[in-house]
């Protein structure tokens, strides 16, 4: 699977050298499903993330996304938090799932996209990095 992963500039470069590091998952930002590398299927969801929430980017700055090569396994679907999770819960056979991912709040879900979480180290790598700006009229929620 393709999906985004959003972060600033510096933590992009260090992912491209040194991988998804899912121990340092919440560092930046929330952890709402626990301790892992958060993934989405839609690009604007990670843009939120490419810049610090205390020291925004202008709008015509160029931020960078990831868009990643995951490999997902068996997934465990989730519509509530999971703050404490430090790995998928386990599936009918006693065995953990390999990810889980996060349902939209119109199938009964908490977040506003679909969201993919990682616990391992090597289910993804950066394969391509999207460098763009915002134009200056952009109307997008992160600008208006």
């Amino acid at each position: 699977h393709f999906l985004f992963h959003g972060a600033p500039a510096g933590i992009v470069k260090e992912i491209c050298r040194g991988g998804f590091d899912p121990r340092r998952g919440g560092e930046g930002a929330g952890k709402l499903f626990g301790i892992a590398t958060y993934f989405t299927t839609t690009a604007s969801k990670s843009d939120i993330y490419t810049e610090q929430f205390t020291a925004r980017l202008s709008k015509g700055a160029f931020r960078q996304i990831i868009i990643a090569r995951a490999l997902l396994g068996e997934a465990f679907r989730t519509a509530s938090a999971m703050q404490k999770s430090t790995r998928p819960p386990d599936g009918p056979d006693g065995r953990p799932y390999d990810c889980v991912w996060a349902d939209v709040r119109e199938n009964g879900g908490i977040v506003d996209h679909f969201e993919v979480m990682l616990y391992e180290r090597g289910q993804a790598y950066p394969q391509i990095i999207v460098t763009y700006a915002h134009e200056t009229s952009c109307r997008c929620s992160e600008c208006a």
